[in-house]
């Protein structure tokens, strides 16, 4: 049998996709991945270490993760049977589009509605698992057009909408009462809101998630100081969790990633407080410095980065900043708004001290 030939026992969708590559070798200021900045404190990693020491490594891990959700639980409220746990959101993403791959009665494929540009990831894995895939444009202040995104789930039946807000790569909040309002006039629709970056803005549909079932949160600890710990959450009607919680693997989560969670979510907590009030005082700091070069414009931000609309070359000037050991974003594909724009992640005091000075060298 050829290559060819055995090529074409992958999905069909996967010859239009390409996979999700990330640079190999960091420079010395990395702000293009929206990581938190801070290593941990030698505090935390001999808190760590101990904890460590003691786990069986030649056993596998709790299964449930049982520890891990009594924090979630006593943290951010809900029952422990609410939250369905992943390596990071990507997991949480690929389990709904596995638990929910049929069709409505009269479609071929089963449909999602993302308002776009967004989190790739969305229609990525939406995409490799056969789905339909509506993209809905933001409007020009980055918010959800909401007379668009109804007319889309109204013709398109959707099984799934998601919601990222604060959004990535824009940064900004939606409007609270576009997404609700959605919610309520959609309600046999599951509605997806990804707080990934919501430490950084203060708000929280958690409450409003308790009282409409069709509404599921997302969650994770990448963007607060544990993105290689890979640690993700979906809180979900328990009725809804038992469906998903048939389709996770048994041992997704390994031993030191659910000791390392389960610290961060209680020991750890005023650390991470303390460090999320610093990025948000160095993000309008940044911001502010930005703005006062003609050239940048930086969008409203309520999450842990900036997006920069730049008036000249993207290219060379983040060619000019890697030259100077800083990683940015930039944008080659995708939403063609996007491609005058950089995302920077907001990183420490002295980072983003450099990043200034470096633009400032660049821009004049």
């Amino acid at each position: 049998m050829s290559i060819e030939s055995l090529k074409s026992l992958f999905r069909p969708e996967l010859a239009e996709l390409s996979a999700y590559r990330v640079p190999p070798s960091p420079p010395a200021v990395k702000l293009d991945a929206n990581e938190s900045p801070w290593p941990l404190t030698p505090e935390a990693r001999a808190r760590i270490a101990s904890v460590l020491h003691s786990t069986e490594a030649h056993r596998y891990p709790d299964g449930r993760a049982t520890k891990l959700r009594e924090a979630l639980s006593h943290g951010l409220g809900g029952s422990q049977d609410e939250y369905v746990l992943g390596a990071g959101s990507d997991e949480l993403i690929a389990l709904l589009a596995t638990a929910m791959a049929t069709p409505r009665p009269g479609a071929e494929r089963p449909v999602v509605v993302v308002p776009e540009p967004t989190f790739v990831m969305y229609r990525m894995t939406s995409r490799a698992h056969g789905w339909e895939v509506i993209g809905v444009p933001l409007d020009d202040a980055w918010d959800l057009d909401a007379d668009a995104m109804a007319a889309a789930i109204e013709r398109a039946r959707p099984k799934l909408v998601y919601y990222a807000t604060p959004n990535n790569p824009s940064g900004n909040l939606f409007s609270r009462e576009r997404v609700c309002s959605l919610v309520e006039a959609f309600p046999d629709t599951l509605h997806v809101i990804d707080e990934a970056y919501g430490a950084y803005s203060g708000q929280s549909y958690a409450t409003f998630a308790e009282e409409h079932p069709q509404c599921a949160l997302l969650g994770t600890l990448s963007k607060v100081g544990f993105a290689g710990v890979r640690v993700g959450w979906l809180r979900i009607d328990e009725a809804l969790s038992v469906e998903l919680e048939k389709v996770r693997q048994p041992f997704n989560l390994n031993t030191a990633s659910q000791e390392i969670a389960t610290l961060a979510l209680t020991d750890f907590a005023p650390i991470l407080e303390e460090q999320i009030t610093t990025v948000v005082a160095e993000r309008e700091r940044l911001a502010a410095a930005l703005d006062a070069h003609d050239a940048l414009h930086c969008c409203p931000s309520d999450a842990n980065f900036l997006l920069v609309r730049y008036a000249g070359h993207v290219p060379e000037l983040c060619s000019a900043l890697l030259a100077r050991e800083i990683a940015v974003r930039q944008f080659t594909n995708g939403d063609p708004r996007l491609k005058s724009c950089i995302r920077i992640t907001v990183g420490t005091p002295e980072e983003n001290q450099r990043l200034i000075e470096a633009l400032s060298d660049i821009l004049g």
